[in-house]
């Protein structure tokens, strides 16, 4: 009876048909890969929270008061020279 001897079995395998396990590596990783991309999408956050609006809010508004007090003397000047024209 003829025990089959994997040795050299693997030995006689055309190259062609060898390293069946870097790709196996490969797939592996790639699925680990394309699992971690669900997850971390899963648990992504959409949309801003209210203490992010605040925050804009807050730089909107000291925005505006610092455009306000630069230019508030070219502003004031300007009405003060539409009412001297004016009757």
């Amino acid at each position: 009876m003829h025990r089959p001897n994997f040795t050299t079995e693997q030995m006689t395998l055309p190259d062609d048909a060898k390293g069946g396990e870097p790709m196996l590596k490969l797939f592996a990783f790639t699925q680990a890969f394309a699992a971690d991309a669900v997850d971390v999408l899963r648990r992504r956050e959409e949309g801003q929270t209210m203490a992010e609006y605040g925050v804009v809010l807050a730089v909107i508004t000291l925005g505006v008061l610092a455009a306000i007090t630069l230019l508030s003397t070219n502003v004031r000047h300007a009405i003060e020279n539409v009412a001297g024209i004016l009757p």
